[in-house]
């Protein structure tokens, strides 16, 4: 049931039915860890996240949450772009999320870029394995935002349909700007 949740209580609950303990996981955003510690759990201890984040803060944050619930051994940090994930994973994941927009409680100057975040989605979508599912949250009611979702949403729009499934899904009649969620799965 979707009702009443927030869409990253949506998305994680998709995520449980396709990420398991051994298996390679990307957070492209790290942002202050929520993601990042959710994929940890669910990838267990054989398994790998890559977290990715420009802004140090975001780095740091996602640490120390990793560190306080123990599972700081199950993540790979990057302090870079995600559109340079390519550089860093080379094994199919079972699994990605984006959540786009800007660090929360930091500097909302430091955003999510249209051309980095399209470069970075489409790397994430080949690094995909079969059956693999991705995630993009895109809050789009700031600065640049609004560019960043048309891009999101014409790349993943013009996705073939025979190697993938798009879902796109809004709370309609919610106002100011409410993110938009887009669940991606790899058919083949």
């Amino acid at each position: 049931m979707i009702f009443g949740k927030r869409m990253v209580e949506i998305y994680h609950d998709m995520l449980e039915e396709y990420v398991h303990a051994g298996d390679t996981a990307i957070d492209a955003t790290a942002g202050n860890g929520y993601d990042t510690e959710f994929l940890c759990r669910l990838v267990g201890d054989t398994g790998c996240v890559h977290a990715f984040d420009i802004q140090v803060q975001a780095i740091e944050n996602t640490q120390a949450r990793l560190e306080a619930a123990g599972l700081l051994e199950r993540v790979r940090l990057h302090q870079t772009s995600h559109e340079l994930m390519d550089m860093y994973i080379s094994e199919g994941v079972a699994a990605f999320c984006f959540n786009l927009g800007y660090l929360p409680e930091c500097s909302s100057g430091v955003i999510t870029r249209a051309s980095t975040t399209a470069a970075a989605l489409e790397k994430a979508l080949n690094a995909l394995k079969i059956g693999g599912m991705g995630c993009v949250l895109c809050y789009y009611g700031h600065a640049g935002g609004a560019e960043e979702l048309e891009i999101v949403d014409e790349l993943l729009k013009s996705l073939p349909a025979k190697k993938y499934e798009v879902f796109r899904l809004e709370n309609h009649n919610r106002a100011h700007q409410p993110p938009i969620l887009y669940l991606i799965k790899r058919l083949r």
